[in-house]
């Protein structure tokens, strides 16, 4: 499929007018200011999370201005790459979308069958959590009484889990024929999802 020069190009200036990247450069030089003062590390603390934002703030700018050079030259594949990476990151651009993330499953109405469909989620969200490569621990559980479990309560850690995760919460409706029914009959089951967020990034 063909690249759609324009349309790149268009992408990229909506990029560049939210991502503020004089700003950016200003924020850069009053931080790299700071870090060249004699009491800078007297927090070791708050001058490890100065460094991280320096890191971040040079990434960032030299990818920003890295898709205008690719574009330039005509390297639109890679172009797009770095192009996609920045819409995603300026959709995830909230308060709290950088943190951790609390992430809670509790069955709904449907008895036995909304338990098991809460165990079904339960296995299908920590398996994204490790494709993600984030770290996870489930510190609450109570079981259903048959099968499946009636809640479940998690802590993630992991760069973007907030941000990646809050769009799951809500009721999630399972619609199958039942294995706990002996006639087989058609049964909607209904569970909770919740993501709180979490200033944990890593522990």
């Amino acid at each position: 499929m063909e690249i759609d020069v324009e349309q790149l190009r268009n992408k990229y200036k909506a990029i560049l007018s939210r991502a503020d990247l004089g700003g950016k450069k200003e924020e850069l030089k009053t931080l790299e200011k700071q870090s060249y003062e004699s009491s800078f590390w007297s927090d070791p603390k708050q001058a490890g999370e100065t460094m991280k934002k320096i890191t971040d703030l040079k990434k960032e700018i030299e990818d920003l201005e890295m898709i205008e050079l690719l574009l330039k030259e005509g390297q639109l594949e890679d172009a797009e790459k770095l192009i996609n990476k920045y819409e995603v990151l300026l959709f995830l651009s909230g308060p709290y979308d950088k943190g951790g993330a609390v992430f809670s499953i509790h069955a709904g109405q449907g008895g036995t069958e909304a338990m098991d469909w809460s165990s079904m989620l339960f296995r299908m969200y920590t398996r994204y959590f490790e494709r993600k490569g984030w770290r996870f621990e489930e510190f609450d559980r109570v079981v259903g009484e048959e099968a499946g479990i009636k809640s479940s309560i998690i802590n993630i850690y992991g760069k973007f889990a907030y941000g990646h995760l809050k769009a799951e919460a809500g009721v999630h409706r399972l619609v199958r024929q039942s294995p706990f029914n002996a006639d087989k009959l058609r049964q909607t089951s209904f569970s909770l999802v919740e993501v709180l967020k979490s200033q944990l990034l890593f522990a």
